[in-house]
């Protein structure tokens, strides 16, 4: 009987292992919910781009597009002009500065003053610059601009559903086609497939130039998922 009881209570155990996962469905509020797609990546009259920064650093040269000029080494101190006003620094030392870089272009740099082994200076730290009233030109991916303030290693996460623009981009994404997203609103091949990579480069003014490296991170009914990077150009 004690052999008889013991296999009973294991077939019980099995019987409600075996009838859970159906109540579980039966009962309200215990079936997983569905996760949603992915905000679609927000347009505006403004597009911002955000990276670290670094620019060396000579006697009587400034940092690109900002009003800090590094004058000179007085002793174990390090002499500016930020706007125009004497400054002080020592390494460690903020630099921070806010203004228009470019026609267009507002920048937020906010650095700090760096020193190597050798003695080289640089300020490294962020910089933030937001292109006014974008007008996207798709231009050769090989037309390398020549301008003063360049920003590379600009992180790129885009979302785009169906129908909707890529930022800072004239392309379109259309939908699927054959399991691969078809673009528009380009001269190149329009079709990509996941994991594809996706270069364009443009103009967003007349002054400022972009090029796109992005890989096509997902694709499903919801959307297109793109990362990369994006290199940015602006001319004075």
């Amino acid at each position: 009987m004690p052999r008889v009881r013991k296999i009973f209570r294991q077939l019980s155990f099995l019987i409600v292992l075996l009838a859970t996962p159906t109540l579980a469905c039966a009962i309200p509020g215990l079936n997983p919910a569905p996760t949603p797609p992915p905000e679609p990546t927000p347009h505006g009259d403004t597009l911002f781009f955000s990276a670290s920064y670094n620019a060396p650093l000579e006697p009587g040269t400034a940092i690109p597009g900002t009003r800090i000029v590094y004058v000179q080494v007085v002793g174990d101190l390090h002499e500016f002009s930020i706007d125009g006003l004497q400054a002080y620094r020592q390494v460690g030392d903020s630099l921070t500065w806010r203004g228009l870089v470019a026609p267009g272009v507002f920048g937020d740099y906010r650095l700090r003053l760096r020193g190597d082994f050798l003695g080289r200076l640089q300020a490294e730290g962020q910089v933030e610059l937001a292109v006014l009233n974008p007008a996207p030109v798709e231009i050769p991916p090989t037309q390398t601009p020549v301008a003063a303030i360049y920003v590379e290693g600009i992180p790129a996460n885009y979302y785009v559903p169906q129908g909707a623009r890529i930022p800072g981009t004239t392309l379109i994404f259309e939908g699927m086609r054959n399991d691969v997203a078809e673009l528009s609103g380009t001269a190149g091949y329009p079709f990509f497939a996941p994991e594809d990579s996706l270069l364009w480069s443009g103009k967003l003014r007349e002054n400022v130039y972009i090029r796109y490296n992005l890989r096509v991170s997902s694709l499903n009914e919801n959307g297109l998922g793109l990362t990369g990077s994006a290199e940015l150009w602006a001319t004075r």
